[in-house]
């Protein structure tokens, strides 16, 4: 996590909940997954989808990551998500789609990642001339973070505390 922020992710509910502040060269936290045993081969899917829930959910934008190498600072495949600036996807009525838990407690938000608008980074620097080994998926993440790409701010980033949680992750 960036200098100190911090955050945590409850297994049980998949709740992930933190502070995020940008001071000491910070302004990010993040979760991953552990490196998968056996690598997913999703070379017959088009990306993957998370369902989300949280206050303010929709508003704050987040990246999800794929990875499919095990280098703890390796390549990143990551899209952004959410907010209302250019880089989120709420905006486009093929990426999400909102629907209610059944309870109407809290809105629900599916958000499609689809794999041909993922790009490579490190540490949020775009990588060039890198190919998705779509059968060599072994990770996932999601990042909150005042940083986007290649030097661009995420306009809708705010330091102090957050909530989201993950309902589901499935491959589409």
């Amino acid at each position: 996590m960036g200098g100190v922020s911090s955050s945590t992710f409850n297994n049980q509910n998949g709740s992930w909940k933190g502070y995020v502040t940008d001071k000491n060269s910070g302004g990010f936290v993040g979760i991953r997954t552990t490196p998968f045993k056996t690598a997913l081969d999703m070379t017959s899917c088009s990306g993957f989808e998370f369902t989300l829930s949280g206050v303010n959910v929709g508003k704050k934008q987040f990246k999800a990551v794929a990875r499919d190498s095990t280098d703890f600072n390796g390549v990143c495949w990551t899209s952004t998500f959410g907010g209302g600036t250019k880089w989120g996807l709420w905006g486009s009525s093929n990426n999400n789609d909102s629907i209610s838990n059944g309870g109407g407690k809290e809105k629900q938000i599916k958000v499609k990642i689809p794999f041909c608008e993922m790009v490579p980074t490190i540490f949020a620097k775009t990588v060039p001339n890198q190919s998705l080994k779509k059968d060599n998926i072994v990770g996932f993440q999601l990042v909150y973070s005042k940083f986007l790409y290649d030097g661009d701010l995420n306009p809708d980033f705010a330091v102090g505390d957050f909530e989201l949680s993950v309902i589901e992750v499935k491959a589409y």
